[in-house]
Order: structure tokens, then sequence, then C-alpha cells
């Protein structure tokens, strides 16, 4: 029942955040450059871990909304491109399609994060505390004074707050003020909910069940990408270990 319970809550939770992102969005143009990516940087050159990080204790959810996403809404030719990016072993994201994300309105929490965000939560487990890893992509790194693969970290002072405090304007080195979005509530409501105890192997067993729907031709390697990602190991008669 927790996972069910879980699931629904990442839902709406998602919800909310692209909500706050969508106010910043209208008021800060520099990330209209961002929103209109022309290269998949970021997905691409495995930056962001998304959801193959254990630092992520949602990991099983958000896979799950993901591959829920892929049964859903995937062509076949879509299921079987993704079949051909996991059997490449490229390090890219395995659901960036050519330069886009085959899954956005589905896609993690730490795709949604970046990079409009700043946090002044304590644990420097999910973002430094109170400081910005400014982006170094090719788009945006000029904007921020910075090289291309250069990953500049600042702690900026915050000059105003807007839309119930969410929306934070601060002042970056080299640049003049720009605004963000302040996840520090987002990333602690985000902890609040992580499970208090390892997943059960029947939990997992289930989203390997999913990928196996989702898959193209019965989904067999993204079961196996799973297991692989997720450190699992199936035994001779077909259970699950950690």
């Amino acid at each position: 029942m927790q996972l069910l319970d879980n699931l629904n809550w990442l839902k709406d939770f998602k919800e909310r955040f692209d909500k706050d992102v969508s106010l910043l969005l209208k008021k800060e143009p520099l990330w209209e450059k961002c929103r209109n990516c022309p290269d998949g940087y970021c997905c691409g050159h495995d930056i962001y871990p998304v959801t193959m990080s254990y630092l992520n204790p949602f990991r099983l959810e958000e896979w799950w909304l993901m591959l829920e996403y892929v049964k859903d809404n995937f062509t076949e030719g879509q299921k079987k491109q993704l079949v051909r990016n996991i059997l490449s072993k490229r390090p890219d994201c395995i659901f960036l399609f050519g330069n886009r994300c085959s899954v956005h309105p589905a896609r993690a929490w730490a795709c949604r994060v970046h990079p409009y965000t700043i946090s002044f939560h304590p644990s420097p487990d999910y973002f430094p505390v109170g400081k910005l890893a400014l982006p170094s992509c090719p788009s945006l790194a000029p904007a921020f004074g910075v090289k291309r693969d250069e990953m500049l970290v600042q702690s900026p002072g915050v000059l105003s707050r807007e839309e119930g405090g969410r929306l934070v304007q601060v002042k970056l080195k080299k640049r003049k003020p720009v605004w963000l979005l302040d996840a520090s509530n987002y990333v602690k409501e985000f902890e609040s909910r992580a499970p208090s105890e390892e997943r059960t192997a029947a939990e997992w067993e289930a989203l390997l069940d999913l990928a196996g729907k989702a898959g193209s031709k019965g989904g067999i390697a993204l079961q196996l990408y799973l297991e692989q990602m997720q450190g699992l190991k199936r035994q001779p008669d077909g259970s699950i270990r950690f």
C-alpha cells in the first residue's frame, strides 16, 4: 500500500513543482535558452544520475512513473528505440531520443529541479547548502561567465522574494541578478516521504514486471537494465535479492 500511496503523492508533488517552475519561467527570460535546449547537453553528458542515484529514496517510484508512461504512450517504434539505447550501453540517459527527453511529462525529480533551483535545505546530499552550481552547458555558460564544461559553485545572497517566498532573486558573480525557484520546502517534503526501510523484493519484482509490459518484444532489455542499475540480483529460482 505504501508504494501506491507514494506513487499518487509523487504525481501530485511533481505537478505542484511544475506549476512553480511555470511561474519562474514567466518571470525570468534567461531560462528560455534552457527550455529550448538545442542539444540535450545535460541529459547527454552523464552529468545527472537521475533515478540511478542511491541518494534518491524514491528511485523505485521514479522508475515506475516513467515506465508507466512508456507503456501508455510509446509507439512500438519508440519502444524499440528505447531498447536500442539500452543495448548500446551509452552513458547518456536511455530516455534521451536525439536531443529530446522522450518521457518529459514523467521525468524524474532530479531532471525537474535542474537548473532552475536553489535550496537552503541543510542536507548537502540533496543540494549544496545555500549554494548554486551554475550550468556549464554551451547555451548557458556564457550567460554566467563560465567556460563550457566548467562547473562553478557560488553562494549568492537573496535580493528579493515573490510568489509566497518560492521565487527568489539572487545576485551572481559576472552577471546581473537572476530569478530562481527556492526548492528548500520541496526537498524537505521529498525527504520526509522517504521509505523508512529498504524496498521489498516484491515491490522490485512488480517494477520489473511493469518493465516487461512497457518494453518492446517482452521488455527483456528493460528488465535487465533495471536489475543492473538498481543492483538487483536474480537467484536461480527467479527470486530477487539485493
